[in-house]
C-alpha cells in the first residue's frame, strides 16, 4: 500500500473542506423563499357559506390529504367567491383541499366530519396538483359531490 506524502494528505484534506465547505454554502442558498399562496373558494353545493357555515381551506406539504394528514396552515372564509390568503408559506409547493361546514360545527383543527363536503385544486381527472408560493391566486371549485368518507 503507498502512503500519502504528508503535504499531499495536507492538500487532499484542504480541498476536501473546500468543497464540502462550497457544497454547505450552496444548499443553504437553496432554501425556500417564504410567500403567499391565494386561493379563491367557489362552493357550488346546496348549502349558503356564511359565519355559521364557513369554508376551511388548508394546505399540505404532500399531494397524500386524507383523514390522517396533517396540514402546514389553514383558513377559513364566510362568503363564497372569498381569497383566503396564506402568508409566509415557505414550503416549495402546497397541495389544497377545503371542507364546507354544512352542520356549523367545524373547528378547523381537526379533519372535517364524515359526509362534509369536500374538494381538492387538482386536475380534471381529481389528481391533486401542487401550487408554487407567490404565484398568482388559484381557483378552487367544489360542491357536494364528493363527501368526506
Amino acid at each position: 500500500m503507498k502512503q500519502i506524502a504528508p503535504f499531499a494528505f495536507v492538500m487532499l484534506m484542504a480541498t476536501a473542506a473546500m468543497h464540502l465547505t462550497t457544497a454547505v454554502a450552496a444548499s443553504a442558498g437553496a432554501r425556500v423563499t417564504a410567500g403567499t399562496v391565494k386561493v379563491t373558494v367557489n362552493y357550488k353545493g346546496k348549502g349558503t357559506v356564511d359565519a355559521k357555515h364557513r369554508v376551511w381551506v388548508w394546505l399540505f406539504a404532500s399531494p397524500d390529504i386524507g383523514p390522517g394528514s396533517m396540514p402546514i396552515a389553514e383558513l377559513s372564509i364566510e362568503a363564497n367567491g372569498t381569497v383566503a390568503t396564506f402568508d409566509g408559506i415557505d414550503a416549495e409547493r402546497v397541495w389544497i383541499a377545503a371542507a364546507y361546514d354544512e352542520t356549523g360545527s367545524m373547528s378547523g383543527s381537526a379533519p372535517p366530519p364524515s359526509g362534509s363536503p369536500v374538494g381538492v385544486f387538482g386536475s380534471t381527472e381529481g389528481a391533486p396538483t401542487s401550487v408554487v408560493p407567490g404565484e398568482s391566486t388559484v381557483v378552487l371549485t367544489f360542491d357536494d359531490s364528493f363527501r368526506m368518507p
